[in-house]
């Protein structure tokens, strides 16, 4: 993989004002939160401009969960950290936020008048199906870059019927303990017995 991706470039005032046009884009068009809106992150800065690696965007979501406040500004903030250090973490983080406030601040006006209209209800009946949809593309690509043995496989079934069956259970507990069982396995068993590669 290339260090590139994992050190922090000094950026330009041009590709600060362009993560932030961009993150103020995904802001704008994103509903459902911060899964939903990583898929978009990862098409932007991932795969249309390979400012970040698909293995960055995985490590960015299983963090951005770990920590506290809203997952799509974490998102947001991790990605431009990754691309540009602070600077570019600021103006992402501005950039997705902006769109919320701005759009907080007009419904907040017209509460009154958009909370009963018909095509309001309408119309966020019909995103609720696309955010579903994004979720769906979300699980997808992560799983291809990040189940790679049996064993990912494993992991990824054992955290997925945790989820049914206690739908209580905060995310962080399973994010947790997989990095735990992750550890004991693949450090502490199989590579001190040879049984792992070097990926």
């Amino acid at each position: 993989m290339d260090n590139n991706h994992h050190i922090p470039q000094k950026l330009s005032l041009k590709k600060l004002l362009n993560i932030f046009l961009i993150t103020f884009k995904i802001g704008s068009v994103t509903f459902g939160g911060g899964m939903a809106m990583l898929t978009i992150i990862s098409a932007e800065f991932s795969e249309k401009r390979d400012w970040v690696s698909g293995d960055d965007i995985s490590d960015i979501a299983a963090v951005a969960q770990t920590l506290p406040g809203i997952i799509a500004v974490n998102v947001s903030i991790l990605t431009g950290y990754r691309i540009g250090g602070v600077p570019a973490a600021l103006v992402a983080g501005l950039g997705s936020v902006l769109p919320s406030f701005i759009v907080l601040c007009i419904i907040a006006t017209f509460y009154s008048v958009l909370s009963d209209n018909v095509y309001v209800r309408g119309i966020l009946r019909g995103v609720s199906g696309a955010v579903v949809a994004l979720f769906v593309s979300t699980l997808y690509k992560m799983s291809r870059k990040n189940v790679k043995d049996l064993w990912g496989l494993g992991f990824f079934i054992i955290a997925i019927a945790l989820m049914l069956i206690f739908p209580s259970l905060s995310v962080i507990y399973i994010i947790l303990g997989g990095a735990l069982l992750g550890f004991v396995l693949y450090y502490l068993i199989l590579r001190r017995s040879g049984g792992a590669g070097n990926d």
